[in-house]
This record gives structure tokens, C-alpha cells and sequence, in this order.
């Protein structure tokens, strides 16, 4: 396991933290996709501001064909359909079990990547996100 992150991410992690070893350091940009698209399982946390799914990792991980594993949020259904495009999990002990179950079954989270690329590429791009602003624009002139 590598964890690329920007380094404030690590200012409250414990020194003696096994994460620590496996720190790269910031990805951004085309390199940020080249590691995503590599990478047989990507992360995904959406941190504790709000209890919606909308990151701009849901769409970057599954956008390039990753696996993706993230927090549960009342509202991921609406984006991806949990189990089917993307894994879902509620707990940090059930993300560990959905990884070690997905290094295993490597096969069945193929499936699943495929399966949140296609979503992201049908309906989660910059067109659709674009058209759907313009509408509710129209809809308050």
C-alpha cells in the first residue's frame, strides 16, 4: 500500500503511525491520474464535514477505471449504486475486510471499476454537471 496525500494531511498523525511508512507525498494533476488509474484499489474518505457523498474522488477514481472504496453517505445511491459500482463502507474495520476480500477477488472488483467507469462517463462529466446548473439557473430567472 502507497498513500499519496498533501503533507497537512499528516500533521495530526501520530509519528508512530504505520501510515507513515507508507507515504509518498502529494500527487496532483496527470500524475495524480496515471497513479489512480494504476492502482489496483483506490481510497476514498470524505472526512466528517458533511454526511453527503460528492468528493471529486468518486469521479477521478472511477473516471480512469479504479476500484473504489469509500465512505458510505446517505446519499451515494443517488451518484453510483453501492456494490455494483463502487464499494461502500461503513466502519474502518469493514474498509480493511473490503479491501483484503477485493485483493483477493480481483476479478469481481474489475467488474465493479468497469462498471463505475461507465457511470462516471455517462453521467458524471462536466457537460451533465453543467447542463444541471443551467436548468436550475433557468429555473429561479
Amino acid at each position: 500500500m502507497k498513500v499519496w496525500a498533501p503533507e497537512q494531511d499528516f500533521k495530526e498523525l501520530s509519528s508512530s503511525s504505520p501510515i507513515r511508512k507508507r507515504y509518498v507525498g502529494p500527487a496532483w494533476g496527470l500524475e495524480m491520474y496515471k497513479i489512480i488509474s494504476r492502482s489496483r484499489i483506490t481510497l476514498n474518505h470524505h472526512g466528517t464535514i458533511a454526511p453527503y457523498a460528492n468528493n471529486r474522488r468518486l469521479y477521478e477514481a472511477t473516471g480512469v477505471g479504479a476500484l473504489l472504496i469509500t465512505d458510505s453517505k446517505k446519499d451515494l445511491h443517488e451518484m453510483f449504486t453501492p456494490g455494483k459500482e463502487v464499494v461502500a463502507y461503513h466502519t474502518p474495520e469493514e474498509c480493511i475486510d473490503l479491501v483484503q476480500y477485493y485483493l483477493e477477488h480481483e476479478d469481481e472488483g474489475q467488474m465493479i471499476a468497469r462498471a463505475g467507469q461507465e457511470r462516471t462517463i455517462k453521467e458524471h462529466t462536466c457537460y451533465e454537471r453543467t447542463r444541471e446548473l443551467l436548468d436550475i439557473v433557468r429555473k429561479y430567472q
